[in-house]
């Protein structure tokens, strides 16, 4: 009996041991538990502003030239139109006249034929012909300079003004002894010549002018000259 008895008593020691480690484990996981939950606590917390990362930021270069300032004194005033002379468009071209009061008889024609009755045949007509009274004054066109007083065979008595931009104007079939020379100035009116009937080509018309119109050398009609 008392061998059993005595075999009993480390079986109860044993199980007290285990039992007090048991509980240590458990304190142990308790106490595991609050530190853990008490810092995922604080890490769910925001941190202040001052300990967040601040992120640069880039502000992206303007492609856009800025505008020139300009200032007031750059700045031209517009003219005022209520302020300014008025030009008359006829101020802007050289004055040109009539040479002849009369009724012209033979139209410019460098394209087609015209029938010549004192020559008898057909031909071109590089002037106007504008009859009048004999001794009817003859006027220059526009202001310019004689180039040449001449007796032609065929157009008669003849007097040639050179005008600006290469005009040439011819009066033909004049009077003897026009009132101009060579080398002289005439201003636009200015009496050249009279009405005579000088011109043998032309004969069979009578008194009458024969005025022409030559630009560089080249012929054009007179109406695009005197209008």
């Amino acid at each position: 009996m008392n061998d059993k008895s005595h075999e009993k008593r480390p079986l109860v020691r044993n199980k007290g041991g285990y039992i007090a480690l048991a509980m240590c484990a458990i304190l142990a996981g308790v106490i595991t538990l609050a530190i853990t939950s008490g810092g995922d606590k604080d890490a769910g917390q925001a941190k202040p502003p001052a300990e967040q990362a601040q992120t640069p930021q880039i502000i992206p270069d303007d492609p856009t030239p800025a505008a020139p300032v300009i200032q007031p004194e750059e700045i031209e005033a517009e003219p005022d139109p209520e302020t300014q002379d008025v030009i008359a468009p006829e101020d802007l071209l050289p004055r040109v006249v009539s040479p002849l009061d009369g009724t012209t008889v033979t139209v410019f024609s460098m394209t087609e034929l015209i029938y010549d009755e004192t020559m008898a045949d057909w031909r071109t007509h590089s002037g106007v012909d504008i009859q009048a009274g004999e001794g009817d004054a003859v006027k220059t066109a526009a202001d310019g300079a004689v180039r040449a007083v001449i007796r032609d065979e065929l157009m008669g008595v003849t007097v040639l003004i050179d005008h600006a931009d290469g005009y040439t104007t011819q009066y033909s079939s004049l009077q003897e002894d026009p009132p101009v020379a060579a080398g002289e100035l005439v201003s636009a009116g200015q009496t050249i010549g009279f009405v005579g009937s000088t011109a043998a080509a032309e004969s069979a018309m009578g008194p009458h002018l024969h005025f022409s119109v030559s630009r560089n050398g080249e012929v054009i009609d007179p109406s695009e000259y005197v209008g």
